[in-house]
């Protein structure tokens, strides 16, 4: 009974991790027709010279394709270093956290005096 009662929690989350997993193929077909569509329509060779070294006859798609991986790839580098940054930071906040809420433990702990 407690194994179906435990399947039958479990489906809601599983159908939920499948419908991420169809947008997640859908987006991937949709990105990827847009692509095949721009580098079909951009077959057009070009020359490209740059700080002295020219490159042979490319379709133009071609360097737009590399121009967005590199930016791509800065942007994950530059969040990368970001994100090392800010845990950094969430794991000092965290440690100052535990020693403030000690010494109010130990504030709370102290037993009170009369003056009389």
């Amino acid at each position: 009974m407690r194994e179906l009662i435990a399947r039958s929690e479990a489906l809601p989350y599983m159908n939920a991790l499948n419908s991420i997993n169809w947008i997640n193929v859908l987006l991937v077909i949709v990105l990827t027709s847009f692509a095949t569509m721009f580098a079909l329509a951009n077959l057009t060779p070009v020359h490209i010279q740059f700080l002295g070294v020219s490159s042979a006859s490319t379709p133009v798609f071609i360097p737009v394709f590399l121009a967005f991986m590199l930016g791509f790839f800065g942007g994950v580098l530059s969040l990368s270093f970001s994100r090392r940054k800010h845990k950094l930071e969430i794991n000092r906040l965290r440690d100052e956290n535990g020693r403030l809420q000690r010494e109010v433990d130990n504030l709370r702990n102290i037993p009170l005096q009369d003056d009389v």
